[in-house]
């Protein structure tokens, strides 16, 4: 596997050094480019209250992270469902959890690069590592009841990823190591034509990690094994001005990625391709259309075991050996900006996704004995428009309305026996399908010219992936099976911000937001003796068993709030912080889940931060976090403590084209408890890390 990784290492090197003499025959850079398939509305996007957090190119070069979401992180906002960077968690939990309004690993955020879904499509999950920080142009997080225009997967919010302008020339290699014996390169190109009519970006990454032990050291055994990975991938891009106002973009991404789950045998394994192409036109008169296809493919595959007590030995208990899940969309957006008051956005899209789970189940005397196959296809066609009004130069209005028709075919759970081929169950579904809707509305109002007002208001929803219909998983001795016949989630969102310039360098930003939602999906514990044998057979002694079950009601209250002061120009100082509460207000089918918190949901997260821009071209950087005390389970019975971490770095512009970073994570070396299972086990996040980086640009 190291060796493996050792070429994917040198690739980034190698195109770098091929692009060199390429470089010396392009043009300067052609002017951005509009992605109309962000869906941003006009200038809305940039007012106060749009966004909950944004990060330009610069930002992302300065934070230097290893994985995207590690600069993400950065918002209290904004987490994945368990305290982890995506580095060392596993792809499955590695889902939007933004402002807690999950009550499972299943990412109610929407992610969207240039427009393109990257949330997997059969678990719905992020693979952030795939996605290197130099090749993004921008990074933006759009809040629930601005986000219905999305529609499907986005009642909470989006998070939109922007690459680099297609016709910028540019040419970047980044290379990184540190603590956990973990070490990355990538390099990044956009090569243009003497004649500016067509443009090649190319990027390429790998990155290792002999990883950490996700048990404290007196919970471990001799079987006990660190989080390793090796990730590397690639991503090509054509642009061609095809005519005038016209420009064609085919593209291509590859990424593959393997882990060590903690034991000998435990892992998983990805590999993914995406193709897509976009038609741009931007016409005279304000009126811009676009039009996108793209093609999804992922292979996934995940080994459970079962461990002794004294953490001496494992024995397999359910190998996912094949977990297909493809994806085909396409989208066309309008959008009209003529001189006056209004905008205007509207398309249409499309996306199908099938897959299945292939896994062996029943491990007995050295062998599986029943193969299972589960699995079916989910598709989505909508309809949107966007428009928004400005009354005076100091009050805007926009409105978003959308109109999806969803369909579920061909579910199916069909099990045999390994040992004499006979057909043990044999389930087929009958086909599902309805009509979900999603509006908002969003007042701006500056009340004076240092303090700017926003209301917004919008319902959302979310279709169960095929890996909550049909994929059952296992967390050490918790069993939790899949549920085919679960409803869609219905969010209703409503939030009110204020942003003051209080005094020049010392600004506030507060916002105050309620979710309700309807038939919420959860890990509902199964405690009735005929369903626990219908559904697991046997639970493992110390374990416990649950389904993803749809609850009645829950909800999701919260106060947001962050003040930034800057004593003198070259220091800034700032506190973010996020208060919630979340709630189970209403389970008919589980009652012991009523008036509980969401599993993985803190009340409270503190962000403070510190940078010093010592010279011109040295800036340190500090920073501190607290999150509360949460809960590992959905009737809040096992409890993970409260944590505090913080980190110190520096950054230096050592000439006009090189800067060096150095950073130290978890710096005081705290425990931090990310995971608790029925037996006891407790799951940490990384120990103190060191990470020194540098970047090139040529």
């Amino acid at each position: 596997m190291k060796a493996a990784l050792f070429s994917s290492a040198r690739l980034p090197i190698a195109l770098a050094a091929l692009a060199c003499p390429l470089a010396a025959h392009a043009q300067d850079a052609l002017p951005e480019m509009t992605v109309l398939a962000e869906r941003r509305g006009g200038s809305v996007a940039d007012l106060p209250g749009w966004t909950l957090a944004e990060w330009t190119a610069g930002d992302l070069s300065r934070e230097a992270p290893r994985t995207l979401d590690e600069v993400l992180a950065g918002e209290p906002s904004f987490s994945l469902y368990r305290r982890q960077t995506s580095l060392f968690g596993n792809p499955t939990s590695a889902g939007v959890s933004l402002r807690n309004t999950g009550a499972t690993a299943a990412s109610r955020t929407l992610v969207v690069l240039d427009g393109i879904p990257q949330n997997d499509p059969f678990g719905g999950w992020v693979y952030w590592a795939r996605h290197d920080p130099s090749t993004l142009e921008s990074v933006r997080i759009v809040p629930a009841a601005r986000a219905a225009v999305w529609g499907n997967a986005s009642p909470a919010g989006v998070v939109q990823l922007t690459s680099h302008p297609a016709f910028e020339e540019r040419h970047l290699l980044r290379v990184g190591a540190g603590g956990q014996g973990t070490y990355s390169a990538s390099t990044s190109h956009t090569l243009v034509a003497d004649d500016e009519s067509m443009a090649v970006s190319f990027s390429a990454f790998g990155m290792h990690s002999d990883g950490f032990h996700a048990l404290p050291s007196w919970q471990r055994g001799t079987i006990d094994r660190r989080l390793a990975i090796d990730s590397h991938g690639a991503d090509l891009k054509l642009a061609w001005r095809a005519a005038p106002g016209i420009i064609v973009e085919p593209m291509f991404s590859w990424y593959e990625e393997d882990r060590n789950n903690g034991t000998p045998l435990a892992g998983n394994s990805t590999e993914a391709l995406d193709f897509a192409l976009r038609v741009t036109s931007e016409e005279e008169g304000g009126i811009s259309w676009q039009a996108l296809a793209y093609r999804q493919q992922r292979r996934f595959q995940s080994m459970f075991t079962s461990v002794n007590a004294t953490r001496t030995a494992e024995t397999p208990s359910l190998d996912q050996f094949h977990v297909p899940g493809d994806g085909t969309g396409a989208a066309f957006t309008l959008q009209w900006e003529p001189e006056g008051p209004w905008s205007l956005t509207a398309g249409a899209d499309f996306r199908h996704v099938d897959g299945a789970t292939n896994e062996d189940a029943g491990f007995v005397a050295g062998s599986f004995v029943r193969r299972r196959q589960a699995g079916g296809e989910q598709s989505l066609t909508g309809i949107f428009a966007a428009a928004g009004y400005e009354f005076t130069g100091s009050t805007r209005l926009d409105a978003s309305l959308r109109l999806d028709a969803w369909e579920l075919e061909d579910g199916r759970r069909i099990e045999k026996s390994l040992t004499n081929g006979a057909l043990l169950r044999k389930d087929i579904l009958p086909d599902r399908d309805g009509i979900e809707p999603s509006f908002a509305l969003a007042l701006s109002h500056d009340l004076t010219g240092d303090v700017t007002l926003g209301l917004s208001a919008g319902t959302s929803f979310r279709l169960p992936t095929l890996n909550e219909l049909h994929r059952p998983f296992r967390v050490r001795n918790d069993i939790t099976e899949a549920n085919p016949a679960l409803d869609p989630e219905r969010f209703y969102s409503i939030e009110g911000t204020v942003d003051w310039q209080a005094a020049k360098g010392v600004k506030f930003d507060a916002g105050l937001f309620h979710h309700w939602i309807r038939d919420a999906i959860a890990n509902v514990p199964v405690t009735d003796p005929a369903l626990i044998a219908a559904l697991f057979g046997t639970i493992p002694p110390g374990g416990s068993g649950s389904q993803r079950q749809n609850v009645d009601e829950a909800r999701v209250l919260g106060i947001q709030a962050g003040a930034e002061w800057m004593p003198r120009d070259a220091v800034t100082l700032r506190l973010d912080g996020i208060w919630s509460e979340t709630e189970f207000s209403k389970s008919t089918r589980q009652p012991l889940l009523e008036g509980q918190p969401f599993p993985q949901a803190p009340d409270l997260r503190l962000i403070a931060s510190a940078d010093w821009r010592a010279t011109a071209a040295i800036t340190l950087s500090a920073g501190y976090e607290y999150g509360a005390h949460q809960y590992d389970d959905a009737v809040a019975q096992r409890r993970i403590p409260s944590y505090t971490s913080a980190r110190i770095g520096a950054t230096w512009q050592a000439t006009e084209q090189v800067m060096l970073h150095a950073r130290i994570d978890n710096l005081f070396d705290q425990e931090i408890a990310t995971g608790l299972s029925s037996d006891g086990l407790r799951t940490i996040a990384a120990p103190r890390s060191l990470w020194l980086g540098a970047e090139w640009a040529f």
